[in-house]
């Protein structure tokens, strides 16, 4: 009582500034039961965490230093909910990990961080599609996190915002290593939502794979341990009319000296048309198209993924959902893989998941 009391008598003082300051916790569960037809050349049936968002707790943020500034922090932890086993390679909080400062221009962050395809194309690319294609390689569906990144988000002005990032290698005498940057532009009017961005990753293996489980991609894990770089352009829009929301974009990701010297590239195109049967319910569907050239393999490797997501929402924060996905391979690839499921032993693969999210 005694601490209260004098907080209320400085609070009245004249000319005494006291910062206002706050911490949330938050989180969501997303937990359900998994069909796949072929994996490895057996059918499963299995419960699975993170399926569509990714389970997750974290606590956020700000203290008020006046003039419309304020010092912020995230620390977002992933884990699975099937086993309570922390998820992003054991880290305690290895989703998101940075500290900031938020201002009338932008907000700059430092730390672990999200690239800036998820700033610009992710609410275009990913939002209801469910699973994203060939492991998500661009990062348009929000997987890959990066380590010691500096990063500038401006705000809004007249429906444009943009944001560029800088990660530091932290080697002495090789500043390049393991470093990335990149730079994008969102627009946001009304119905229309647009987006480009640009990043690139030095020693692609290391900074967003820990330098394991490329054995486990079947599109390109082949080319990942040895690459130099890995480059993504990419661009999207999304517009929207009454209850029907239309989607399309384009990714292009090509990895330098990944064989022999060699490069290789994917480009992957997306359409997606999202529609509200009800207030309390949606249902999308999402075309996925991938053309790889494989360096001096001279291999062209055709990867298609066919999604239908239906989404019953039971109220703010809880809503229960259900897709079936189709994958394909041709062009002489022989292994279908849908997301970041295990392959099949065929060029074709299916998936049936019923799960239920719920946020707090």
């Amino acid at each position: 009582m005694k601490i209260n009391g004098v907080a209320v008598i400085v609070m009245l003082l004249p000319g005494v500034a006291v910062a206002q300051s706050s911490v949330t916790l938050y989180g969501e569960i997303d937990t359900g039961i998994s069909y796949i037809n072929n994996a490895r050349g057996a059918s499963v049936v299995k419960m699975r965490s993170g399926a569509w968002d990714g389970s997750r707790w974290g606590l956020i943020g700000s203290e008020d230093l006046g003039s419309g500034y304020h010092a912020i922090f995230k620390l977002e932890n992933g884990f699975d909910s099937t086993s309570g086993s922390l998820g992003n390679g054991g880290r305690l909080f290895g989703r998101q990990s940075y500290v900031g400062l938020d201002s009338p221009y932008g907000t700059l962050t430092f730390g672990r961080q999200y690239d800036t395809i998820v700033d610009n194309l992710g609410p275009i690319l990913s939002n209801g599609r469910a699973s994203s294609p060939i492991y998500d390689l661009d990062n348009a569906g929000n997987d890959w996190a990066t380590d010691n990144m500096i990063k500038f988000k401006s705000q809004r002005y007249y429906g444009l915002s943009g944001s560029v990032m800088y990660v530091f290698g932290g080697l002495a005498g090789h500043m390049s290593t393991n470093s990335a940057f990149g730079g994008g532009l969102n627009y946001s009017n009304g119905p229309l939502q647009a987006g480009v961005n640009y990043t690139s990753i030095r020693n692609p293996y290391h900074v967003w794979w820990n330098d394991t489980g490329a054995s486990n991609i079947a599109t390109f894990g082949s080319v990942l341990p040895t690459a130099r770089s890995l480059d993504i352009a990419a661009m999207g829009a999304s517009y929207n009319v009454g209850k029907f929301t239309a989607r399309a974009g384009m990714t292009h990701s090509a990895f330098t000296d990944s064989i022999n010297g060699s490069h290789s590239q994917f480009n992957t195109y997306e359409i997606q048309g999202d529609y509200m049967l009800r207030q309390d319910f949606r249902v999308a569907a999402t075309a996925e198209f991938t053309e790889a050239s494989l360096g001096l393999l001279a291999e062209h490797p055709k990867y298609r993924q066919y999604n239908l997501l239906a989404d019953y929402i039971l109220s703010k924060r809880t809503d229960i959902y259900g897709w079936l996905i189709y994958g394909t391979a041709a062009g002489g690839a022989t292994q279908a893989q849908i997301g970041q499921l295990t392959a099949s032993s065929t060029t074709r693969q299916v998936n049936v998941q019923v799960g239920m999210r719920h946020r707090f």
